[in-house]
């Protein structure tokens, strides 16, 4: 048994993607709402009838508050869980090789790299469209994994509970890096249209005064000028993910 949790918030966009990735990787959803005035709870039910839609009880976002609740969940379920937001996207070789190595590796709970997906604006790219995984239709990014060594990815783990440190890149749990061809893709400035501006920046405003506080998803306090700065600056070392061996091994072109 394998569980995939999330928390959404207006992820109208991303969430037909997403739903129809993930259905096809895990057994169950948790899908945790919190707040969406948009079509995120309709589009749960239409693409992943069979599993569960549940009511966030935070309205603000908060990374210890969020952590907190994902991991209350994951204390009620049993087998392999795995905590992704929307933006993100678990790809591998295989999938049932991959749910087998967990067992045969004997671990209880893996780091899996991390690719932030950036579009290269001088490729071309046009608006992906739905009748194809969005997986496939952007193969630009960073390497983020060799950018931040040290800096942790999204864990897949049996343990009772993920232990996670805010922000769920570290555990107190005993972990290991998961060596073959398996990445989550998250998907950062891609695709970067006006879609993708408006989801980044209906966040700020939904910030905790603790988070604000500390520094806790203030990247989500940009403006649209400060994100588009950053963006260009991303494009320009944003690399033809298709070049990478790992990344062709995962057959996504």
């Amino acid at each position: 048994m394998a569980t995939v949790i999330t928390h959404f918030y207006n992820e109208q966009y991303l969430l037909p993607w997403w739903l129809m990735h993930h259905t096809a990787m895990f057994d169950y959803g948790i899908l945790i709402n919190r707040g969406s005035t948009d079509r995120s709870v309709e589009i749960c039910k239409q693409f992943a009838p069979h599993w569960e839609v549940r009511n966030s009880r935070f309205r603000e976002f908060d990374a210890y508050d969020v952590d907190q609740e994902v991991m209350e969940i994951e204390s009620q379920i049993s087998g392999w869980k795995m905590t992704l937001t929307i933006s993100e996207f678990l790809v591998c070789w295989d999938k049932p090789a991959f749910f087998s190595s967990l067992y045969t590796a004997g671990h209880r709970m893996y780091s899996i790299r991390i690719i932030m997906m950036i579009d290269d604006p001088k490729f071309g790219y046009t608006d992906p469209v739905y009748t194809i995984p969005l997986v496939k239709q952007r193969h630009h990014g960073i390497l983020f994994y060799e950018m931040m060594p040290n800096h942790g990815g999204r864990f897949i783990h049996n343990f009772p509970q993920g232990a996670y440190t805010p922000g769920r890149h570290t555990s107190q749990n005993p972990s290991f890096k998961y060596p073959a061809p398996a990445f989550v893709l998250k998907f950062f400035y891609s695709p970067w249209n006006d879609w993708m501006r408006h989801r980044k920046l209906q966040f700020g405003p939904t910030l905790s005064a603790r988070s604000r506080t500390l520094n806790l998803g203030i990247q989500h306090m940009f403006t649209l000028e400060q994100m588009e700065q950053t963006f260009m600056g991303f494009s320009n070392i944003t690399r033809d993910l298709r070049t990478f061996p790992e990344y062709q091994m995962l057959g996504l072109t």
